[in-house]
């Protein structure tokens, strides 16, 4: 039931970025990798959402704050809402550990 919910949720956030060209998309991520720039000036993760994807369809997501980017550990569950607007790259705009990963 939660990853019929799950798929529900990123099928109508879909359907309507379609319509608009803007996506935001809440769901529970598993980061899998962390780089950034050579400059240090863009830092990103990538990730993917366990009910909906497998590792191998992990996708890049852009950090804004690199304090943020600090705490966030490889191999490690979140909950997290992310954006896309056009063409441009997903970007993180929440993120919490996942207590359903804790246990």
């Amino acid at each position: 039931m939660k990853k019929f919910f799950g798929l529900f949720i990123l099928l109508f956030t879909l359907m309507l970025a379609s319509c608009v060209g803007e996506a935001s998309i809440t769901s529970t991520l598993i980061v899998i990798e962390k780089g950034h720039s050579s400059d240090y000036k863009e830092y990103w993760i990538k990730a993917y959402d366990p009910n909906n994807q497998n590792k191998e369809e992990a996708f890049k997501i852009v950090i804004q704050e690199e304090m943020v980017w600090n705490l966030i550990k490889k191999d490690e569950e979140y909950f997290s809402l992310y954006s896309k607007k056009g063409d441009n790259p997903w970007i993180l705009e929440h993120i919490e550990y996942s207590v359903a990963g804790k246990g």
